[in-house]
C-alpha cells in the first residue's frame, strides 16, 4: 500500500482545507447543539495554534503535552504542534500528577496544553521537576479568574499572541509545513498510565497506517463518526482523527465523557471506531435492558441474537422484527463501518453484534503487519493490551 499523496499530517490537513473549505469537518455538541466546524475554520485555528507556539519559541523537534479529554480544541492544539515540526504528546486525563511529570520529563516537553483547573493543577504539581517545560496554556479559565503566574496564560491570551505573531512575521507557519518531511518524529506515545518509555511515530509511520486503514476499510467521504476515546489513545487519534481527515469523515466530540450513550443515540453514526471495552458496554446495556423488559420482549431478543447470528431468511428476520430497534436504541441504527485496533473483541460481544448485522473489522490485519512500520505496528500493539 503506498503512502498517502502528502508527506505529512499538517500537508495533509493543508490538501483537504484547499479543496473541501466549507465542507463541515468536526462537529461538537454544547449546550444541546451540536456546533459545525468547517475545513476552512479548523485550518485558520490550527495555523494561530501553530504561530502561537513560534511566538513562544517552539519549533521543529520540540515536544508539547496535552491534557484534556477529547475535544475540538484538542485536534486544532496537536495538528498546530505537528504544523511546527514539533512532536505531539497526549496524557490520558485521568492520569496522576506523578504521570503527567513522567511524561513531560520523558517528552523533553517545552509547553503543557491543560483543560482546566484539575488538570492545571497536577501540572503545577510536577513543574519544578520537568526541567524543559516553560509555557501552560490554560484552555477554560473557570474559577480562575484571579490567577497569576508567570509560566501560565490563558488559550485566549495564547492565541491572540498567535495571531500577532503572523502579522510581524508573515507566513511563516506555512512555509514550516511545506518542509516537513515523512522521516521527522511527529507522534510520541506512552503505554497506559504513563508508566516506561514512549515509543515515537513519524509522519511517515502515521500516513502509512492510515493508508492502511483505508484500504481495509473503504471509508466514504461524509460519513459520520463519534469520537469515543482519549486523544491520548494511538486509536483516537491515528484511526480516528487522522483516518476522518484522510476520508473527509465528519468527526463528532461528546458533550462530556458521560454523555456517550445520549450522544450515540442521538447521531446514529455511521462509522464507529472505537476499543473492546466500548463495545463491551454496549453489549452489556443491551443485555441489561432485555433483562429489565417483559417477558415476552426478553424471549424475543434472546430468539433474535440466537437467529441474527445464522444466517438466511431468519436472520434477515430476527434483525427487521426485533433487533433493528435494538441497533436504534443503542444508537447504531446507521453504522456501516465498526472496527477495532489491535485488541481483540471478546468472542460473545463479536457473535452479538453479528446478530445485529454489524460486522467488527479488527486493525490487527496482515496488511498492517506487513505494510507499517515495526515501531508504528508495535505501538498499536502496545497500547491495545495495556489498557
Amino acid at each position: 500500500m503506498a503512502l498517502t499523496p502528502e508527506p505529512s499530517i499538517p500537508a495533509m490537513l493543508l490538501s483537504r482545507v484547499a479543496a473541501h473549505g466549507g465542507e463541515i469537518v468536526l462537529r461538537k455538541k454544547d449546550r444541546g447543539i451540536w456546533t459545525p466546524i468547517t475545513w476552512a475554520e479548523l485550518g485558520a485555528r490550527v495555523r494561530q495554534v501553530g504561530t502561537g507556539l513560534q511566538a513562544a519559541g517552539f519549533g521543529p523537534g520540540d515536544a508539547a503535552c496535552v491534557l484534556a479529554e477529547t475535544r475540538p480544541e484538542w485536534v486544532a492544539i496537536d495538528l498546530g504542534i505537528l504544523g511546527t515540526g514539533g512532536i505531539s504528546v497526549g496524557v490520558n486525563p485521568t492520569d496522576s500528577a506523578d504521570q503527567l511529570g513522567h511524561v513531560l520529563r520523558e517528552s523533553n516537553a517545552r509547553v503543557l496544553f491543560v483543560e482546566n483547573e484539575e488538570q492545571l493543577d497536577k501540572g503545577l504539581m510536577v513543574r519544578d521537576v520537568c526541567p524543559a517545560l516553560r509555557r501552560i496554556v490554560i484552555l477554560e479559565m473557570k474559577g480562575l479568574r484571579d490567577f497569576r503566574d508567570s509560566m501560565s496564560e490563558s488559550w485566549r491570551d495564547f492565541l491572540a499572541r498567535g495571531v500577532e505573531h503572523e502579522r510581524a512575521h508573515g507566513d511563516a507557519w506555512q512555509a514550516g509545513v511545506a518542509a516537513i518531511t515523512a522521516e521527522q518524529p511527529a507522534l510520541l506515545l506512552f503505554p497506559h498510565a504513563a508508566a516506561g518509555k514512549g515509543r515515537m511515530l513519524t509522519h511517515g509511520d502515521v500516513l502509512q497506517l492510515v493508508a492502511d486503514a483505508v484500504a481495509m476499510l473503504a471509508p466514504r467521504a461524509g460519513d459520520e463518526r463519534l469520537a469515543v476515546l482519549p486523544m491520548s489513545h494511538m486509536m483516537e487519534r491515528v484511526l480516528g482523527l487522522y483516518f476522518a481527515l484522510h476520508s473527509r469523515i465528519v468527526s463528532n466530540y461528546l458533550e462530556s465523557p458521560t454523555t456517550l450513550a445520549e450522544n450515540l443515540q442521538e447521531l446514529q453514526p455511521t462509522v464507529l471506531g472505537a476499543d473492546p471495552q466500548t463495545w463491551g458496554r454496549l453489549y452489556a446495556r443491551a443485555n441489561q435492558a432485555a433483562a429489565n423488559a417483559t417477558p415476552v420482549q426478553r424471549a424475543a431478543y434472546r430468539w433474535a441474537i440466537g437467529a441474527g447470528q445464522g444466517s438466511g431468511p431468519y436472520a434477515a428476520l430476527a434483525r427487521w422484527l426485533v433487533l433493528r430497534a435494538v441497533r436504534r436504541g443503542l444508537g447504531l441504527a446507521r453504522l456501516q463501518l465498526a472496527y477495532v485496533g489491535a485488541a481483540p473483541v471478546p468472542p460473545e460481544v463479536r457473535r452479538w453484534a453479528a446478530a445485529l448485522g454489524i460486522a467488527i473489522r479488527q486493525i490487527d490485519s496482515q496488511a498492517t503487519r506487513r505494510d507499517a512500520s515495526e515501531a508504528s505496528y508495535r505501538a498499536l500493539k502496545e497500547e491495545a493490551y495495556s489498557t
